[in-house]
Parts: structure tokens; sequence; C-alpha cells
């Protein structure tokens, strides 16, 4: 391993007890299934066409009081469609909030079920609602099933790539060079070698033509495979050849993280995905997490890699740190400002502070609030709207009676759970 974190920054090694060099994970949803079944979880589902083509849909409330999620389900292909294989369209943590709108149609016939997600990983899924739409001028070119692209095979590019010993992917592709492009759209999947934009998503997107490599640090165990599109100003497209990268990944267990800890899944998610592992077999879920560590999990969980160090942007970050190049890439993004005008690495991060961290990262836009979200969050506060935002996705929930401790230092499991969370 690559990558090693310090437990604090002038001292000695942490042992990646954080981060390992084998980094990241993938942001789409993966056929892995860690849900059960249940019969006892069930909600009725109704849906409609409205005079906007769009899909107005509603359910019962699940009365449960240990709901963790309302997945809504979306499959053009089928009709027993359930989260997380099929993935969703729209998530929610509120039981009392049981409608959502699918402004993203695609003609012909769609599938629509809700998903109930238990705190203990039960699942209990709807009725489907089937629904029938045909073509029009306003269907949309958002990153669906629905298909605006037309194949063109004089559009020729080769693709090569190799595992790293970092345990990352590192992709490179010919150069397209007809002047019309719109984007380069990198394409990843482990089901599907013939995987393409817009049906099997992208990890990666760029309008530069010479913009020809790309290195996927969310590499999950299994076989992976990956292709290049390209996606031209006149909406032809054309693949690349596919190229296919095996990685075998042992998740560690941890002495300190017992079978009933409450974030052992989340952790052990994690660590699946190379992100994490533990030092002399310990997470120390219960300790706090410090800022450097916290933004580089943020930044590896989320697929974004670092930038080429620039040690002149704080006064205390410095150019053998081990964290500056995603300190840079954080800072460059906008994602990490600093305090007043100081990183302050080895400093612990707060809850409120890690949550709108992870938001910026993720590019989520926290709301103008007019009430407190929390007792003692105070809707006038500079992180209320990024804890009720990070609360209605479903990351983080109270303490207590209606609390946040907004400025307690959030623990490495606490962290872990965030995370992992926002990668789904």
């Amino acid at each position: 391993m690559k990558h090693i974190l310090m437990r604090t920054i002038a001292a000695c090694a942490l042992s990646s007890l954080l981060f390992a060099s084998v980094t990241s994970a993938v942001v789409t949803e993966t056929t892995d299934d860690p849900y059960t079944d249940d019969a006892s979880v069930a909600v009725t589902l109704q849906g409609s066409l409205n005079t906007d083509g769009d899909v107005d849909l509603s359910w019962d409330q699940y009365q449960g009081g240990d709901l963790k999620w309302y997945k809504v389900v979306h499959s053009q292909t089928n009709d027993s469609a359930y989260y997380p294989v099929d993935g969703y369209i729209g998530v929610y943590t509120d039981p009392a909030q049981t409608t959502h709108v699918h402004d993203s149609v695609p003609s012909g016939t769609n599938y629509y079920r809700v998903c109930v997600i238990t705190d203990a990983n039960l699942r209990g899924c709807s009725n489907t609602v089937t629904i029938e739409k045909e073509g029009t001028t306003n269907d949309t070119t958002k990153d669906t099933v629905d298909d605006p692209y037309t194949d063109d095979e004089t559009i020729q590019i080769t693709l090569e790539g190799e595992l790293t010993t970092e345990g990352k992917t590192s992709l490179s592709w010919s150069q397209y060079n007809e002047g019309d492009l719109k984007w380069y759209k990198v394409v990843h999947s482990q089901t599907n070698d013939s995987a393409y934009y817009p049906a099997d998503g992208y990890i990666h997107v760029s309008g530069d033509p010479v913009d020809t490599t790309y290195m996927h640090t969310s590499v999950p165990s299994g076989v992976n495979y990956y292709r290049v599109c390209v996606i031209t100003t006149d909406s032809r497209r054309g693949c690349s050849n596919t190229v296919t990268i095996e990685k075998n990944i042992e998740a560690p267990t941890f002495d300190d993280v017992a079978e009933d800890h409450w974030a052992k899944g989340y952790i052990e998610d994690l660590a699946m995905q190379g992100i994490v592992e533990g030092r002399d077999g310990n997470f120390e879920p219960n300790e706090p997490i410090y800022r450097a560590e916290a933004i580089k999990l943020i930044m590896y969980g989320l697929n974004l890699d670092g930038d080429s160090c620039d040690s002149s942007i704080f006064p205390d970050l410095n150019q053998n740190d081990w964290f500056c190049e995603v300190a840079t890439k954080a800072y460059n993004k906008g994602i990490v400002t600093g305090d007043n005008g100081y990183l302050y690495p080895g400093r612990a991060i707060s809850r409120a502070e890690a949550v709108k961290v992870l938001l910026e990262a993720k590019g989520v836009e926290p709301p103008t609030l007019s009430e407190n979200p929390f007792d003692d969050v105070p809707y006038k506060d500079w992180y209320a709207g990024y804890v009720y935002k990070a609360f209605k996705l479903g990351y983080v929930i109270g303490v207590g009676e209606n609390l946040f401790e907004p400025t307690r230092s959030i623990t490495r499991a606490e962290m872990a759970k965030i995370v992992s969370l926002a990668m789904q």
C-alpha cells in the first residue's frame, strides 16, 4: 500500500488506518444485495402520466418506525425491479414523504416500484406501476436508458488500460480528431462487457479532444469492464474496444468492531472496496477523525483523485504531506477553503464540518432554511442547510431528542457511515 495515513500529522505513520492505496469505490449502484426481503414491510404504489409527460407517483406511508429509505425504482426492462440491483431515481428518509415526480420519462413501457429499506436492512417493495409513454420531442436527454444517440461505425478510438501497483485503473485512448467532439464518456461496468453511454452511465467526462487519459481510483473487487464513448455535437456515438481489469480484494475484519456494532456494515463496505484498512487488526471506530483524514476519505470515496501538490494554498500544508494532492484537489474544486486561511490537518473535524465537506464534494447545494432542522442547529448558522440536506438524503440522523451535536468531533465509525451512504 502506497498511501499511509498519519495518526498525528507531525508524528509517525498511521499505517493506513482509514485509507488503502487501492482507493475509492464505485458511485453507481451495483448488483451486490445486502438486504433481506421481508413480506411484512410493504407499501402500495399508485402512479399516472400527467399532461406534462411526467409520472406522478404516490404510496401509502410506511408505519414501522424504522424507515431508513424509500427508494423509488424505475426500469424499462424489469417489471419486478428492485433496489439496489436496478438502482433508484429517488430516495427519501422522511416516512411522511410519500410522493415522487419522475420528470425524465423515456418513451415506451416504464415500470415503477417503491422499496422500503429499514434500519435493520430489511426490504419490502411495492406493487409495480406500469406507465406507457409515446415518443415526443420533449423526451429527456438525461443519463437514463432512453438513448438519444445514433451509433456511427466511422467513429473509432482505441482504449488501453492496466491496473497499477496502487490498485487503480490507468486508462488512455487514441484522440478523436474530427472537430465535432461533444464528450468523451468513460464507461465502467462489472456486468456488461459491451457497456456504453448513456445506458451504463459514466465515471468520467471530458470535452477536450486532447484529454485522452483517466485514472479510475474507485476500482471495486472483481471483473471490471471499461469503454470510452465519443459523443459528437450532432448526437452521434462511437465506442472503443473493451478493456477488462480484474482486481481481487479481501475485506479485512477488525478486532475492535463487534459483530453487532452499528457501523460494522458501513466499515466493511469501505474496506471491501479498498478505501479503509486497519492497523494491527483494529479500526478504532470511536476515535475522532482528523481533518486531513476526513478530506481524503471523502475524496477517495467519491472517486475524486488528487491534483499535483500545491503547498502554497495553505501555510500549514507541506509538499511532502501524504494528503497534499487531495487537499489541493479539494481546494481547487472549492470543497475546502480552510479556517482563517489554514487547513489545520491534524485537528479533529466536527460533525457539521464533515457534512459540509461531503456535500460540497458531491456538488449538492444546501437549502436556505427558515426554521431549525434540529434543536441544536439554529437555522441561521452556516452549517444548518448542510445538516438539513444531509439528513434529508439519509446520510445522517439525529442524536437523542432532535439533537445533532454539530460541534462534536465526528468519530471514525460515523465518518465511515456517511461516506458509505453517500457512495450509493
